[in-house]
């Protein structure tokens, strides 16, 4: 094999490499990138089949490669879910839109709880549930001093205060 197909292969392979990661991230499994990859390519796929070992080596293979580069900590995560999150927003809102207009009370109905809950854990991942302000007033109190003093009121004597 000549330089040429040497390059040509590389370049196939590394087209795999970065399909296969990528579904990955988009959290398909291997059965399922298993299925997609022969599909055309304007359907998302590649247009040819590969095995699940197949795809799980170029998986392992691209994020070998970039493993340097990126870094993936809570800020990221974090940008991840929160457009993870707005998508499902977004089509729970279409869908309550469309079960609206079809009159479908059930449906509507379904999709505003599943808003409902989207919205919910957004809060709960971003901190928006939390109280914007906290109102407390601190007491402290000298539990052996309140003792002594019910002693004393009990004996008939006069209660003590704290001295600072």
């Amino acid at each position: 094999m000549g330089q040429h197909e040497r390059e040509i292969v590389a370049a196939k392979v590394e087209n795999e490499e970065r399909w296969a990661y990528d579904r990955k991230q988009e959290r398909f499994s291997l059965r399922q990138m298993a299925q997609l990859v022969a599909l055309p390519v304007e359907r998302g796929g590649l247009g040819y089949p590969l095995s699940e070992k197949v795809l799980r080596a170029r998986v392992d293979a691209y994020f070998a490669r970039i493993r340097d580069s990126i870094q993936t900590g809570v800020d990221e995560r974090r940008a991840r879910q929160e457009a993870e999150i707005d998508e499902l927003i977004r089509l729970a809102v279409s869908d309550i839109a469309a079960a609206r207009a079809a009159g479908d009370v059930k449906a509507s109905a379904e999709a505003e709880m599943r808003l409902l809950r989207y919205q919910e854990r957004e809060a709960k991942i971003f901190g928006t549930d939390a109280p914007q302000r906290v109102e407390a007033e601190v007491t402290t109190r000298d539990g052996v001093l309140e003792d002594m003093n019910a002693a004393l009121v009990a004996l008939g004597r006069e209660p003590v205060t704290a001295r600072d």
